[in-house]
């Protein structure tokens, strides 16, 4: 049986740093984790409502917003999810090392398979973005969730290194290898061309590695972190957002950045704000 495990959401304090926004609040800290024996693994996502989902070594965690609780969700834990997305209607997808899957009624359903060995996995209304490890590097597939090609699936890239994070964005996916973001665009059909063609673009280059990133599409911002730091790539410029990283995901001009190594996670709402303060020199 599911129990849920109450946890109260607090203003940031306490962290060692100053907070970038009075929207900043603390949703689980070490102490919370601790107590409640609660260990992040690292992968988290969003949906509109408000729930944000976790990765447990064992099973996927829902916090709920508004009872300030997070429960797991799956009936029968399991020990090989390697990331979780939402679609834009609410879908959540958890992905396994050799399949992805849907949650439904507290159970994993299998969805697609994968070739290779899955690391990532990002969604939009129509498509989800997978990178897969090869023996000789990586590949990055996309997968059609609806429409004629349904159950079908592309593989847009082969890599020779092996990307770390995956972001779905308008028109294609972000793609972290190293301290480099690239945005992936989807096949575009092209006269005189048997295939179509998948153009890629240079946004970010750093000498740290980049751990996760995400996107505000309405702003066109991009949100990376590092292990211990939170950016965002704004009009050109890199800015600092956060003074800790790790994983990250938006949804509603809300950022959640989650650090599995001390367990903690913090929310920083009404987040584009704060980038155009920064943008300013406010």
């Amino acid at each position: 049986m599911r129990r849920p495990l109450m946890l109260i959401s607090v203003l940031l304090s306490g962290l060692g740093c100053q907070t970038t926004t009075n929207q900043t609040r603390l949703l689980i800290g070490p102490d919370q984790a601790k107590k409640i024996d609660l260990t992040l693994s690292g992968p988290i996502a969003g949906d509109t409502a408000g729930f944000v989902y976790f990765v447990t070594p064992g099973n996927l965690m829902r916090y709920d917003p508004k009872s300030h609780q997070i429960e797991p969700m799956l009936v029968n834990p399991s020990q090989e999810i390697r990331d979780v997305a939402v679609t834009p209607d609410g879908g959540v997808l958890a992905l396994l090392p050799q399949e992805l899957d849907a949650y439904v009624a507290g159970h994993l359903v299998k969805v697609h398979g994968v070739p290779g060995r899955a690391a990532a996995v990002s969604c939009d209304r129509e498509f989800a973005y997978l990178l897969t490890t090869t023996p000789k590097g990586a590949a990055l597939l996309r997968y059609h969730l609806t429409g004629g090609k349904k159950g079908t699936r592309d593989t847009l890239l082969t890599l020779e290194d092996r990307p770390g994070a995956l972001c779905a964005v308008p028109g294609g996916c972000l793609v972290a290898s190293g301290g480099n973001i690239v945005k992936v665009t989807d096949p575009i059909p092209t006269a005189g061309q048997a295939e179509p063609l998948v153009a890629t673009v240079l946004l970010v280059a750093l000498r740290e590695n980049v751990t996760s990133v995400a996107v505000d599409p309405r702003h066109g911002y991009v949100y990376f972190a590092t292990t211990d730091s939170t950016f965002v790539w704004a009009q050109g410029r890199i800015l600092p957002v956060f003074p800790a990283g790790s994983r990250l995901a938006w949804v509603n001009d809300t950022l959640t950045v989650c650090q599995p190594s001390v367990g903690q996670v913090v929310q920083i709402g009404a987040v584009s704000g704060h980038v155009q303060r920064l943008l300013a020199g406010g």
